[in-house]
C-alpha cells in the first residue's frame, strides 16, 4: 500500500503502520551538483525543449517526492554475501575449463610470451572491473549494465544492451551445458554404462545443420538450475566449494608440472614477435569474462561499497596469476610448437607418463564448467529479476527462484535442440556491449556540466560527442586497413590525442560520499571503452549481424509500445524508488534521480 503523506508527519500505510521516508533533502540537490544529467535526472535542456514529453516532467517531479523504503513485498533481496563469497563467485565465473585448454591454444600463437599476453588481457579487464565497482557501489541493486544504461542513456539503449547481453548469457549457458554433458557421458561410459546415441549429441537431419539433439543436457541443467533456484546463499556456497576444489587442482598441476620445466624452452620468449603476443592478448580477454556477475549480486551484498570492489579486483588478480603460472609451466614442459591444442595440459602430463595428473585435469575442467554455468545462470536470473521489478518483464519473474527456473528452461531448450557450435560464433558481442555501456556510464555520471554562454549544453561539449569520437576512432584503428594502410596509425594517434584532451581539459566531479570511486578518471573508463570496442571489432560478421538484428527488433518493439501509449512513467518512478531506497539503506548516494527545479 502506498503511504499517505502529511506535511510533517511520517507516512502511514492504510493499515496504520508507519514507514520510514526517503526525503529528497538527504540527497544532493541539483543546484549543488555539477554532474552531466542522466535521463532519469531533470535536464534544463529537456525542460526547455518543445519536443520533450510532458509526461517526463511529472515523472521527474515524482522522483523527488517523499516515499517509503521498499520492504520484502517490493522485491528487495536479502543482503547475505560478503567479499570472500563474491570473490569465489567471480573466480568461478572466470576460470572454467579454459585454463586447461585456452592456455595451450594461444601458446601456439605467441609462444612463451602468452604469459605476458594474459597480463595484458587482465589489465584491460581490471579497467572494466573498476567501472563496474563504482557503479555497483553507487547503485547497489540488481541489474548491472542494464540499470546503468537505463539511468544514464535511457530506456531504449538499456533494452538494446540487456537484450544482447541476455542472448549471450543464454547461448553461453547452453554451450557449457553441452560440454558438461560430454564429460558426464565419458564418466558414465567409464563406469560401464551404455548410453543412447543422442545422450551427448546427434544430428538426425543432415540437411538442417543448426538442429541437433542432446538428451543429457536438460538433466545437467536441471541439477544446476535447482542449485541456483535455492537462493544466493546456496548458489554461492556450492560455487565456493567447487571453486576451492578447482583451485586446489590447478595448484597441484602447477606444483607437479614445475618439476618438469626446462627454462631453456622459454627462449626465445617472443618467437613470433610482439604482434603475435598482442593478437593473443585480444583473444585472451575473453578468458576473464564473467566477473560482471559480481555486480549482478550487488543487491545481495552486505556492504557493496567495500565488498564489490574488493571482490572484483581480487578475482581478476587471482585469475591473472593462475593463468600466468600455468602458461609458464606448460611452455616449460614442452616446446610451444609441440603443444596439443585439443587438450594441452593433460596431453603434456600424458607425455611424461603421469596419467593420474591428466585425470585431475579432467576433474578440474568439470568443476570449472560447472561453476561457470552456475555463475552464468545466477547472473542472468538477477537481470530478469531487475527487469520484472521495473515492469519490463512479466511480474512472475519478480521472484528470484522463478527467474532461475526460467533461465534454466531457456538454456535447456537451446542445449537440447540447437547446434550450439554454430550459435557460439555469435557470442561475446552482447557482453562487450554491456561492458562498453558500463564504461560510458562512468564517464557520464561523473561528468561536470559544460554549458555555453546561453546556459545550454551543446553536443560538442557533452560526453556524447567524446564517446562517439572514441568509438569511431577505435573502429578505424581496428578496421581502417580495409580502406588505407595508413588509416589505423592515424586513427591511433588521433585516439591518443582525444584521450589526452579529455583527461587534461575536461572536468569530472567527485563521487558522492560512501561510494567507491573509479581511480584514474577519466582515463580508466576510456581505456576500458577502447579495449571493448577494439575487441568487438575483431569478432566475426555473424556476431555483428546478430547485434544489428536484435537491436533493430528491440527498437521496433519499443516503437510499437510507445505508439500504443505504453507509459514509461510507472517504470521510471519504480526505478527511482528502488535506486534511492537501496542507496539509502547502503549508506551512499547514487547521484541520479533528482527533483526538478521550477
Amino acid at each position: 500500500a502506498m503511504a499517505t503523506l502529511s506535511s510533517d508527519a511520517e507516512p502511514v500505510d492504510d493499515d496504520g503502520a508507519q514507514r520510514p521516508l526517503i526525503r529528497h533533502s538527504s540527497f544532493p540537490h541539483r543546484s549543488s551538483r555539477n554532474y552531466e544529467e542522466p535521463l532519469l535526472t531533470p535536464s534544463s535542456r529537456l525542460q526547455r525543449s518543445n519536443s520533450a514529453p510532458e509526461l517526463l516532467d511529472a515523472v521527474l517531479q515524482k522522483c523527488g517526492e517523499c516515499r517509503r523504503l521498499p520492504d520484502a513485498n517490493d522485491g528487495e533481496l536479502k543482503r547475505r554475501l560478503g567479499s570472500v563469497e563474491l570473490t569465489l563467485l567471480g573466480i568461478g565465473a572466470c576460470i572454467g575449463a579454459g585454463i586447461f585448454v585456452l592456455t595451450g591454444v594461444e601458446a601456439r600463437v605467441a609462444g612463451p610470451s602468452v604469459a605476458l599476453a594474459f597480463c595484458f588481457a587482465a589489465a584491460t579487464s581490471i579497467f572494466n572491473g573498476l567501472c563496474y565497482a563504482e557503479l555497483s557501489s553507487r547503485l547497489p541493486i540488481s541489474g548491472s549494465a542494464y540499470l546503468y544504461a537505463y539511468c544514464m542513456f535511457g530506456e531504449l539503449p538499456a533494452m538494446i544492451v540487456v537484450a544482447n547481453q541476455l542472448l549471450d548469457y543464454h547461448i553461453g549457458a547452453a554451450t557449457m551445458a553441452r560440454s558438461l554433458t560430454a564429460y558426464v557421458g565419458q564418466a558414465l561410459v567409464a563406469f560401464g554404462l551404455s548410453l543412447p546415441e543422442c545422450f551427448v549429441e546427434c544430428q538426425p537431419f543432415p540437411s538442417a545443420p543448426w538442429f541437433s539433439i542432446s538428451m543429457g543436457a536438460p538433466a545437467v541443467l536441471f541439477c544446476v538450475t535447482a542449485v541456483v533456484a535455492g537462493g544466493a546463499k546456496s548458489s554461492a556456497t556450492v560455487t565456493a566449494v567447487m571453486t576451492i576444489l578447482k583451485l586446489g587442482i590447478v595448484i597441484v598441476v602447477i606444483i607437479v608440472g614445475a618439476q618438469m620445466v626446462d627454462t631453456d624452452r622459454w627462449v626465445p620468449f617472443f618467437p613470433n614477435g610482439m604482434g603475435a603476443t598482442l593478437q593473443a592478448a585480444a583473444t585472451l580477454n575473453y578468458a576473464f569474462v564473467g566477473y560482471d556477475v559480481i555486480a549482478n549480486a550487488a543487491e545481495e551484498t552486505k556492504n557493496p561499497q567495500r565488498d564489490i570492489p574488493i571482490a572484483i579486483v581480487s578475482a581478476l588478480s587471482v585469475c591473472a596469476v593462475l593463468y600466468l603460472i600455468v602458461c609458464l609451466v606448460l611452455c616449460g614442459m614442452q616446446s610451444f610448437d609441440d603443444i596439443d591444442v585439443s587438450a594441452p595440459v593433460s596431453s603434456a602430463f600424458v607425455h611424461y607418463d603421469m596419467v593420474w595428473v591428466a585425470s585431475f585435469v579432467n576433474v578440474g575442467a568439470f568443476f570449472g564448467m560447472t561453476t561457470g554455468l552456475l555463475a552464468g545462470l545466477y547472473g542472468q536470473s538477477r537481470i530478469y529479476f531487475a527487469l520484472a521489478r521495473d515492469e519490463l518483464a512479466p511480474q512472475v519473474l519478480k521472484q528470484p527462484g522463478t527467474c532461475s527456473i526460467w533461465c534454466g528452461c531457456v538454456a535447456a531448450c537451446l542445449a537440447t535442440f540447437c547446434n550450439v557450435k554454430l550459435l557460439a560464433s555469435m557470442l561475446n558481442i552482447g557482453v562487450l556491449l554491456a561492458y562498453s555501456a558500463t564504461a560510458a556510464s562512468v564517464l557520464r555520471i561523473n561528468a561536470k556540466r559544460n554549458c555555453d554562454d546561453t546556459g545550454r549544453r551543446s553536443f560538442l561539449n557533452s560526453e556524447n560527442f567524446w564517446l562517439a569520437a572514441v568509438a569511431l576512432l577505435t573502429m578505424l584503428m581496428s578496421r581502417g586497413d580495409c580502406f588505407s594502410s595508413a588509416l589505423p596509425g592515424v586513427a591511433a594517434a588521433a585516439l591518443v590525442g582525444v584521450v589526452s584532451w579529455v583527461a587534461l581539459r575536461r572536468e569530472y566531479s567527485t563521487c558522492p560520499g560512501g561510494a567507491f570511486r573509479c581511480p584514474g578518471l577519466p582515463v580508466t573508463p576510456m581505456v576500458a571503452l577502447i579495449a571493448n570496442i577494439y575487441l568487438a571489432s575483431k569478432l566475426s560478421w555473424h556476431a555483428w549481424l546478430r547485434l544489428a538484428t536484435v537491436s533493430l527488433f528491440v527498437t521496433f518493439a519499443f516503437g510499437v509500445f510507445v505508439v500504443r501509449g505504453f507509459s514509461k512513467e510507472s517504470r521510471q518512478v519504480a526505478i527511482c524508488k528502488t535506486v534511492h531506497a537501496a542507496a539509502k539503506a547502503a549508506g551512499t548516494q547514487p547521484g541520479v534521480c533528482h527533483k526538478c527545479e521550477s
